[in-house]
């Protein structure tokens, strides 16, 4: 399985890495990943935008879908079925976010790979015949930050990247079209977790490895913070037409 993975991922994932390496990022390293990583986005980003989009649906039809369970919470086979229809009434399948997850998780796991590992001895090897082997890759991006070492700066930065898209995925659903009596539900305590939560635990990942990862992290939040005003935009519109509880 891990040669598998090397083969369609990780392999074409540094060829390009190092395309970009010798070409448009003018021997910077660092450049070539947060170049890699937005192509890499650009190219997932309508998986990304179809997660969006059903994690807000699903946000939106919380409060008809409580209702639901607390009219039948004596009647399991009856919630289920009335909980169904309401799905396929708004027309919101509750796994269609989980597909896309799937095919981005190996993608994302091969890019952090490629950021990290760039700069051991054997990673060259793997070049194809037609990309232009550079003998090695320079650690220096931008001429003062050491890419194959720690460094806590960025790790900082990745966590402050985390915390601003989290809190606007956060805000999405207490401005979303919930009633004021339902935006203290489970959900949302869950995103006031995770608004913090996930900052720190980025930020510890961070610090425990070269600072090739953070480089990465910070590119990939940014576009996905990009992607999340995207789609606010979207449903911002599409609200003032649509009103899942008007149905």
């Amino acid at each position: 399985m891990s040669g598998l993975f090397n083969i369609i991922l990780y392999v074409p994932f540094f060829n390009l890495l190092v395309f970009l390496y010798n070409t448009i990022a003018f021997n910077d390293f660092g450049i070539a990943i947060i170049l890699l990583t937005l192509i890499i986005r650009l190219i997932l980003s309508p998986l990304s935008v179809k997660t969006l989009k059903s994690q807000k649906a699903l946000t939106e039809l919380q409060p008809k879908i409580k209702e639901v369970q607390e009219k039948f919470k004596n009647d399991a086979q009856k919630q289920t079925q009335e909980v169904m229809e309401l799905y396929r009434r708004h027309k919101v399948n509750p796994f269609s976010g989980c597909f896309p997850l799937l095919i981005q998780l190996p993608i994302l796991i091969a890019l952090y790979r490629v950021s990290v590992a760039g700069f051991e001895e054997s990673s060259l090897s793997v070049l194809y015949s037609f990309i232009k082997n550079p003998d090695f890759l320079n650690s220096t991006s931008l001429g003062f930050i050491d890419l194959a070492k720690k460094n806590i700066l960025l790790s900082v930065v990745a966590g402050a990247a985390q915390f601003w898209q989290t809190k606007m995925s956060s805000s999405f659903s207490k401005n979303s079209i919930l009633p004021k009596d339902q935006k203290n539900n489970p959900l949302s305590a869950i995103n006031q977790q995770m608004l913090y939560f996930l900052p720190i635990i980025t930020i510890i990942i961070s610090m425990s490895f070269p600072a090739g990862l953070p480089l990465y992290w910070i590119a990939t939040t940014l576009f996905s913070v990009l992607e999340q005003a995207y789609i606010n935009k979207i449903y911002g519109e599409s609200n003032r037409k649509f009103n899942p509880s008007d149905h």
